[in-house]
């Protein structure tokens, strides 16, 4: 039986081999900044000058609890310490830039731990060192209003 020709137009595996290196390398590097990830907007409103949104009525969220608020280029964490305030913060942890999500009276990050008083943003446990940054909140009309 002859053996069928090697095609010449495969790279050889040492080739794909490096080229996977490269793009892992390339994919970690991104992950590697102290700086916190820029996509979408972080402030209310979407930026200075825009109009306040609406993250829906206050009677859906619970004394105690918080929700996360991803619409109109708004990504908050708003919570509710009392029947009568509504208070909300950057979702982004301020030790390495991963989003926080409401947990059973916090905020936690889940890549590091670090834990959020739901009511100030003030650091509960590290390794985060700063608090969350406040966000202007309010309730206009049984509805909680950001920016």
């Amino acid at each position: 039986m002859t053996p069928l020709p090697h095609p010449t137009s495969c790279p050889s595996r040492r080739a794909v081999l490096g080229l996977a290196g490269a793009g892992s390398a390339a994919a970690l590097t991104g992950c590697s900044g102290s700086e916190p990830p820029t996509t979408g907007s972080t402030s209310p409103g979407g930026g200075e000058g825009s109009a306040p949104v609406d993250a829906g009525p206050v009677e859906d969220l619970a004394v105690g609890s918080a929700v996360r608020v991803d619409q109109q280029g708004v990504q908050a964490v708003v919570s509710r310490p009392t029947a009568d305030k509504v208070v909300a913060f950057s979702p982004v942890c301020p030790h390495q830039g991963c989003t926080v999500t409401p947990g059973d009276g916090l905020y936690v990050c889940p890549c590091h731990s670090s834990q959020f008083d739901l009511a100030t943003g003030e650091v509960l446990s590290g390794p985060a060192e700063t608090g969350l940054e406040p966000y202007p909140a309010g309730v206009e009309d049984g509805r909680i209003v950001l920016g």
